[in-house]
């Protein structure tokens, strides 16, 4: 369509994890009247490949700032090193007048502005023509001491994603997650192992974490104990559909995908005070204490009033396009 604009979103676009599933998502269904691209600007693997292509990246933005600039551009962050990044976009984009969104994924990102960045944060975020959107109200609410403004817009469900009729496997136990000690997968580890002394025939599953990881090694010897690596978006569907429970016992948390595709797949999800302040609709194991953990798998709660709505596609993409079309006209009006 010739009227058609086109939204750039720039970010993690072709790794692993949460963030690179939302940009996914939006990418490939942009709202009605708008044309998504996306630029990689990280890559999996050691500092030189990350570096290259940063710097990759930031040529193609350049040219294309100079070019054939975007009506928007869709920046997803999280703090550290993908702020740095991520930073350099934003100013390289304002200062030739193109509207940005600094879309803040990350579960830690108070924390990071509490320290020497928070000055940096708040500068930049308040600028004129950049609009900060955070994941919940509970974030906007944890970040207001550094954003004069913030939309909110909760993550969307992939429409793919489908909840199947099957039987729920009642001893296989689900967490999905990269090995990081910010996701605690060895607190689930050993809270399925002091479960077991009252449910021998549970049983963990585990993706993010393949043979060759060191927590893998280290309880090779445990037969429960399935180390499956990243799966594709049809294994993780099975998964979601045929276990009893997921664990989610992470230290930080923004808004999950994983947990987000587990309600909605009716899957029981036990999680850290963490995540629990961020999603109402799981249960909160109220601490990271193993024992804690172990009762909850032991006997289940029943987690009732789960609203799904909010998360379906068609309700976040009409809030993008309101948010894109105001920050269009916003700019023709200067």
């Amino acid at each position: 369509m010739a009227d058609e604009k086109t939204v750039l979103h720039v970010g993690p676009v072709n790794t692993r994890g949460g963030m690179a599933t939302v940009i996914r998502i939006l990418s490939e269904n942009p709202p009605d009247g708008w044309r998504a691209e996306t630029l990689a600007t990280h890559i999996e693997g050691g500092i030189l490949a990350k570096f290259l292509c940063w710097r990759k990246a930031r040529r193609q933005l350049i040219t294309r700032l100079r070019q054939n600039p975007p009506d928007v551009v869709h920046i997803h962050t999280a703090s550290d090193y993908s702020w740095w990044r991520k930073r350099r976009v934003a100013l390289l984009c304002n200062k030739v007048g193109i509207p940005v969104i600094m879309h803040i994924h990350s579960g830690k990102f108070h924390h990071y502005c509490a320290g020497k960045k928070g000055e940096e944060v708040r500068r930049i975020c308040n600028t004129d023509g950049i609009y900060a959107v955070t994941l919940s109200e509970y974030w906007g609410s944890k970040l207001e001491d550094w954003l004069d403004e913030s939309i909110t817009i909760f993550n969307p469900l992939d429409p793919e994603l489908l909840q199947k009729d099957c039987v729920r496997l009642e001893n296989q136990v689900l967490f999905m997650g990269r090995s990081d000690p910010i996701k605690e997968p060895e607190l689930a580890i050993a809270a399925i192992d002091e479960a077991r002394k009252t449910r021998p025939q549970l049983q963990l599953m585990m993706t993010g974490i393949d043979n060759s990881n060191k927590l893998s090694i280290q309880h090779s010897e445990k037969e429960w104990f399935h180390p499956l690596g990243w799966v594709d978006e049809r294994r993780k569907m099975e998964l979601l559909n045929e276990s009893s429970m997921l664990l989610v016992p992470s230290r930080f948390e923004c808004q999950p995908m994983v947990v987000i595709e587990a309600i909605h797949c009716g899957l029981p999800v036990l999680a850290s005070p963490a995540v629990a302040e961020t999603i109402n609709e799981v249960y909160d194991v109220g601490s990271w204490n193993i024992k804690d953990w172990a009762e909850a798998i032991i006997t289940p709660p029943l987690i009732n009033n789960i609203a799904r709505d909010k998360h379906l596609l068609n309700n976040i993409s009409r809030q993008w396009s309101e948010l894109y079309l105001k920050m269009v006209a916003a700019r023709e009006t200067e």
